[in-house]
């Protein structure tokens, strides 16, 4: 199991329209190397306005302190038309060649960002095009596509996710990264991950307390990974495991956002990780 720490926490602009990095990803290395993490996802915004020079000093300073982009994550839209498609085709594309350049092994998408229950045949058979496209070219970079289990994706419930793995069947590396899709329900999870089996090649880990705010991995109630962890060891899962939030990534509200002690929390779930995934 590789245990890796997700960029897209050290971001407080993350979820805003234009997402407008407060700090480059350049200049979060060295504390994210004294918290002792050595593996990354990198979240795609950290990379996708990066010019081919901007990507060499990234891939140098990741060099010089023996830390790797394993996975790389993106957000397309494959539903749009005329201009908005040809910006969102140009933008995936800047990211899978920054993937590449960075030697990631992992290219890890939301599948679209239409919701199962919304995509008609027109707009499921347009992703399905299209995700057949892009896994044929990460495949060609060394990378794996991994599809996240997320809400408002053709990945947002368990039958729609085992459809879209049946229609791609002939993509061989294609999988899933796995979150759970149930809140409060571990048993669910755990169904939910058994079901998809051999196709899990990616596992993201968060969780949340009874007002949906993130927490560290054994405060909240939203997955028990006490459970969770040791299972999916069981069941032979061996690829990367990515710690995506944890407890501060919020300020409360007039405090500024403090990179160091979320940093601190992630090493709290490090050391969480590390102590029930052997706990069989």
């Amino acid at each position: 199991m590789d245990l890796l720490l997700n960029t897209i926490m050290l971001e407080p602009n993350r979820w805003t329209p234009d997402r407008v990095l407060s700090r480059p990803l350049v200049d979060l290395l060295e504390g994210i190397d004294e918290a002792g993490f050595k593996d990354l996802e990198l979240w795609g915004y950290h990379v996708d306005r990066m010019d081919p020079d901007g990507i060499a000093r990234l891939a140098e300073a990741l060099a010089s302190r023996s830390m790797h982009a394993i996975g790389v994550g993106a957000y397309p839209s494959f539903h749009y038309d005329g201009p908005q498609d040809e910006a969102e085709v140009a933008r995936l594309e800047r990211v899978v060649t920054a993937s590449a350049a960075l030697g990631a092994t992992i290219f890890k998408i939301f599948p679209g960002r239409v919701a199962s229950v919304d995509a008609n045949a027109t707009i499921r058979e347009r992703t399905l095009g299209r995700l057949r496209d892009l896994a044929d070219r990460v495949g060609h970079e060394g990378m794996t596509l991994t599809l996240e289990t997320h809400d408002g994706t053709l990945c947002d419930n368990l039958d729609s996710t085992r459809r879209l793995l049946s229609e791609l069947e002939g993509c061989g590396n294609v999988g899933i990264c796995f979150q759970p899709y149930a809140d409060d329900d571990t048993s669910a999870a755990i169904a939910a991950f058994d079901a998809l089996g051999d196709h899990v090649r990616h596992l993201h880990v968060q969780n949340r307390d009874q007002s949906r705010t993130m927490t560290l991995l054994e405060e909240g109630d939203w997955t028990d990974y006490r459970r969770f962890l040791p299972h999916a060891r069981a069941a032979g899962f061996d690829g990367p495991l990515c710690i995506e939030f944890t407890a501060g990534i919020i300020p409360p509200a007039g405090e500024p956002f403090d990179p160091t002690s979320v940093l601190s929390n992630a090493m709290l779930d490090r050391r969480f990780i590390e102590r029930h995934w052997y706990s069989t």
